[in-house]
Protein backbone atom coordinates (compact mmCIF):
# COMPACT_ATOMS: atom_id res chain seq x y z
CA UNK A 1 0.00 0.00 0.00
CA UNK A 2 2.85 2.55 0.74
CA UNK A 3 4.75 1.67 -2.01
CA UNK A 4 1.29 2.00 -4.41
CA UNK A 5 0.59 5.63 -2.46
CA UNK A 6 4.42 6.68 -3.32
CA UNK A 7 4.08 6.22 -7.01
CA UNK A 8 0.51 7.22 -7.67
CA UNK A 9 1.29 10.19 -5.81
CA UNK A 10 4.71 10.91 -7.77
CA UNK A 11 2.93 10.08 -10.97
CA UNK A 12 0.87 13.16 -10.35
CA UNK A 13 3.79 15.51 -9.28
CA UNK A 14 3.61 15.25 -5.38
CA UNK A 15 6.72 15.58 -4.18
CA UNK A 16 7.69 12.05 -1.71
CA UNK A 17 9.41 13.00 1.43
CA UNK A 18 10.15 10.21 3.99
CA UNK A 19 11.27 10.57 7.55
CA UNK A 20 12.77 7.63 9.40
CA UNK A 21 15.21 6.45 12.06
CA UNK A 22 17.46 3.93 12.84
CA UNK A 23 17.24 2.15 16.75
CA UNK A 24 14.05 2.63 17.71
CA UNK A 25 14.04 0.46 21.00
CA UNK A 26 14.09 -3.35 19.95
CA UNK A 27 14.66 -3.05 16.00
CA UNK A 28 17.15 -5.55 14.95
CA UNK A 29 19.84 -5.15 12.50
CA UNK A 30 17.96 -7.00 9.98
CA UNK A 31 14.79 -4.53 10.17
CA UNK A 32 16.78 -1.83 10.15
CA UNK A 33 18.23 -2.95 6.86
CA UNK A 34 14.92 -3.36 5.62
CA UNK A 35 14.11 -0.20 5.92
CA UNK A 36 17.24 0.49 3.95
CA UNK A 37 16.00 -1.90 1.22
CA UNK A 38 12.70 0.08 1.02
CA UNK A 39 13.58 3.69 0.75
CA UNK A 40 16.45 1.83 -2.13
CA UNK A 41 14.08 0.29 -3.58
CA UNK A 42 11.29 2.81 -3.79
CA UNK A 43 14.21 5.58 -5.04
CA UNK A 44 11.90 6.56 -8.09
CA UNK A 45 9.06 8.05 -6.16
CA UNK A 46 11.09 9.01 -3.08
CA UNK A 47 11.99 12.98 -3.59
CA UNK A 48 13.87 13.37 -0.63
CA UNK A 49 14.20 11.76 2.88
CA UNK A 50 15.48 12.79 6.37
CA UNK A 51 16.90 9.53 8.19
CA UNK A 52 18.65 10.17 11.63
CA UNK A 53 19.00 8.03 14.63
CA UNK A 54 16.46 6.91 17.53
CA UNK A 55 16.49 10.17 19.89
CA UNK A 56 14.85 9.01 23.46
CA UNK A 57 12.82 11.67 24.20
CA UNK A 58 12.47 13.52 28.00
CA UNK A 59 8.50 13.54 26.86
CA UNK A 60 7.94 10.38 24.67
CA UNK A 61 5.80 7.35 25.33
CA UNK A 62 9.02 5.42 25.52
CA UNK A 63 10.05 7.43 28.32
CA UNK A 64 7.06 7.10 29.95
CA UNK A 65 7.06 3.73 29.99
CA UNK A 66 10.74 2.49 29.41
CA UNK A 67 10.42 -1.22 30.67
CA UNK A 68 7.61 -1.86 27.80
CA UNK A 69 10.12 -0.55 25.64
CA UNK A 70 13.28 -2.97 27.42
CA UNK A 71 14.74 0.80 28.29
CA UNK A 72 16.92 2.17 30.73
CA UNK A 73 18.25 5.36 31.02
CA UNK A 74 20.00 8.21 33.05
CA UNK A 75 18.06 11.19 34.33
CA UNK A 76 20.54 13.67 35.46
CA UNK A 77 19.19 16.16 38.25
CA UNK A 78 21.97 18.49 36.99
CA UNK A 79 20.35 18.27 33.37
CA UNK A 80 17.14 19.20 34.15
CA UNK A 81 16.96 20.92 31.09
CA UNK A 82 17.84 17.88 29.09
CA UNK A 83 14.97 17.03 26.60
CA UNK A 84 16.64 13.80 25.34
CA UNK A 85 17.96 11.11 27.58
CA UNK A 86 21.69 8.48 26.85
CA UNK A 87 19.38 5.29 26.83
CA UNK A 88 20.49 1.47 26.92
CA UNK A 89 18.59 -1.23 26.01
CA UNK A 90 17.45 -4.98 26.98
CA UNK A 91 18.06 -6.08 22.97
CA UNK A 92 18.21 -4.41 19.46
CA UNK A 93 20.42 -2.01 18.47
CA UNK A 94 22.55 -0.20 20.68
CA UNK A 95 23.08 3.75 20.29
CA UNK A 96 26.07 2.79 18.50
CA UNK A 97 24.99 0.32 16.54
CA UNK A 98 21.91 2.38 14.83
CA UNK A 99 24.99 5.43 14.21
CA UNK A 100 26.65 2.56 12.37
CA UNK A 101 23.53 1.57 10.42
CA UNK A 102 22.88 5.37 9.97
CA UNK A 103 26.66 6.41 9.05
CA UNK A 104 26.03 3.08 6.25
CA UNK A 105 23.43 4.19 4.79
CA UNK A 106 24.21 7.75 4.18
CA UNK A 107 27.24 6.82 2.90
CA UNK A 108 25.53 4.30 -0.02
CA UNK A 109 21.96 6.10 -0.05
CA UNK A 110 21.15 7.36 -3.99
CA UNK A 111 22.72 10.26 -5.11
CA UNK A 112 19.84 12.18 -6.15
CA UNK A 113 18.89 12.68 -2.37
CA UNK A 114 21.77 15.38 -2.23
CA UNK A 115 19.97 18.46 -2.23
CA UNK A 116 20.98 21.71 -2.11
CA UNK A 117 19.52 22.62 0.99
CA UNK A 118 19.01 20.19 4.28
CA UNK A 119 16.23 22.28 5.33
CA UNK A 120 13.12 20.68 4.40
CA UNK A 121 10.82 23.65 4.39
CA UNK A 122 13.00 25.20 1.94
CA UNK A 123 11.78 22.23 -0.78
CA UNK A 124 8.46 23.26 -0.14
CA UNK A 125 9.14 26.99 -1.41
CA UNK A 126 10.09 25.45 -4.57
CA UNK A 127 7.54 22.70 -4.97
CA UNK A 128 5.01 25.68 -4.21
CA UNK A 129 7.09 27.79 -6.72
CA UNK A 130 7.25 25.38 -9.58
CA UNK A 131 4.33 23.41 -9.27
CA UNK A 132 5.59 19.97 -9.18
CA UNK A 133 8.14 17.69 -7.98
CA UNK A 134 10.40 17.96 -10.98
CA UNK A 135 12.69 20.47 -9.34
CA UNK A 136 16.39 19.75 -10.84
CA UNK A 137 17.72 23.33 -9.66
CA UNK A 138 17.63 21.65 -6.13
CA UNK A 139 19.86 19.07 -7.34
CA UNK A 140 23.95 19.08 -6.02
CA UNK A 141 26.21 19.30 -8.90
CA UNK A 142 28.93 16.62 -8.32
CA UNK A 143 31.47 19.48 -8.05
CA UNK A 144 28.87 20.54 -4.98
CA UNK A 145 29.01 17.35 -3.36
CA UNK A 146 32.89 17.45 -2.79
CA UNK A 147 32.43 20.55 -0.75
CA UNK A 148 30.09 19.16 1.39
CA UNK A 149 30.42 18.33 4.50
CA UNK A 150 26.98 16.57 4.97
CA UNK A 151 24.26 14.87 3.00
CA UNK A 152 20.61 15.65 2.39
CA UNK A 153 19.96 12.07 4.21
CA UNK A 154 20.19 13.36 7.21
CA UNK A 155 17.67 16.54 6.48
CA UNK A 156 14.87 16.82 9.07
Amino acid sequence: AIETNLRMSSEAGIWNHIMGFFGFPGETREEAEDSKHFVLKNREHVHSLGFMTYVLGKYSPVAFEPEKYGVSYYKNPEWDLAMDYYFTLKEGLNIQEALDVFEDFERNHDPKWDLRTCVREYVYLYIEHFGNNNLPQLKMCSNQKKESHHTSVGMV
